[in-house]
C-alpha cells in the first residue's frame, strides 16, 4: 500500500504505527478481577490506568513516573494492573474481551518512519508457476506446463530456473531442465512454457515423499515444490524381477 501510494500518490513520508488487540476470557469479568478502593480525588481512573499525583499501593499494580517516561518534570504518575486484571469504574462489568495488563503490546506503542526515494521503484524478479494438474507419475517420461506469472518489465526483472525431481532424501531422480524467464508478452498464454522429464528407471517407495522443485538459478532459493506420488508400474526390469 505504501509502494503504491508513494507511485501514484506522490507521497514519500509516512509513519506507522499499530493498536494492540484484545484477550479473550470464557468467563466473564468478575468483581474479583477488579481491582476497587482505589484513584485519589482528582486523579484520572480508567479501567487499566490510573492517573494522580501518589503511586497506587495496591497488590498487583506497578506504577512508572510520567517525568522519567516522557524525560520532563511531570511530576503525575502512572499506576496499572500487572496482570489482566481492571481498576473498577462504572461500568466495567460483565465483559469477555480484556487487556493485556502490563505486556509489552499493551504498554508499547510501535511507530515506524519511512521515507521513500523520490522516483525510486521497486523492483521484483519474475516467479513460474506450474500449470498442469499433476499428483501421481506414472511414466519414466513426463511433460509438463508451467507458467511465467508476470511479463518482464521495468519493475519484474527476468531470471532462470532449474527444475526437477527430487525424493525425500535429496536424490535428484530426474533430469534437470533450464528454463529463462524473460518473456515480455501481455497475453498469459504467451507465457506459458512446456518441459519434459525424464525419471530414473529404479523402483520408487510408495511410502516416500517426492517432489518437483525449481531453484531461481541466480539466487539459489528454491522458489516452490510441488508433492507428487511416484507410481511406475513397470519402471525397473518392467516387474518382472529377473
Amino acid at each position: 500500500m505504501i509502494s503504491n501510494i508513494a507511485q501514484n500518490g506522490n507521497t514519500l513520508h509516512f509513519i506507522v504505527t499499530a493498536d494492540h488487540g484484545f484477550i479473550y476470557k470464557r468467563d466473564k469479568v468478575t468483581e474479583g478481577d477488579k481491582i476497587g478502593g482505589v484513584g485519589e480525588k482528582n486523579s484520572i481512573v480508567k479501567r487499566r490506568y490510573i492517573v494522580a499525583k501518589e503511586p497506587v499501593q495496591e497488590d498487583g499494580v506497578c506504577s512508572l513516573s510520567l517525568g522519567y517516561i516522557l524525560g520532563n518534570e511531570d511530576s503525575k504518575v502512572v499506576s496499572f494492573p500487572c496482570s489482566t486484571s481492571v481498576f473498577k469504574t462504572p461500568g466495567s462489568g460483565g465483559l469477555n474481551y480484556v487487556h493485556g495488563g502490563s505486556s509489552p503490546q499493551e504498554m508499547l506503542v510501535p511507530v515506524i518512519d519511512i521515507k521513500m526515494e523520490k522516483g525510486h521503484m521497486e523492483t521484483k524478479t519474475v516467479q513460474i508457476m506450474l500449470v498442469s494438474l499433476v499428483q501421481k507419475i506414472t511414466n519414466l517420461i513426463t511433460t509438463l506446463d508451467f507458467i511465467q506469472s508476470d511479463p518482464v518489465s521495468d519493475v519484474v526483472k527476468a531470471t532462470t530456473f532449474r527444475l526437477y525431481f527430487i525424493s525425500e532424501d535429496n536424490e535428484k531422480i530426474s533430469n534437470e531442465n533450464i528454463y529463462v524467464a524473460d518473456k515480455r508478452d501481455a497475453d498469459a498464454q504467451k507465457r506459458i512454457f512446456r518441459l519434459r522429464f525424464t525419471f530414473k528407471n529404479k523402483k520408487y517407495s510408495k511410502d516416500k515423499h517426492y517432489y518437483l522443485v525449481a531453484f531461481d538459478d541466480t539466487s539459489g532459493i528454491e522458489v516452490f515444490r510441488h508433492a507428487v506420488v511416484m507410481d511406475l508400474a513397470f519402471a525397473d526390469d518392467f516387474g518382472f524381477g529377473f
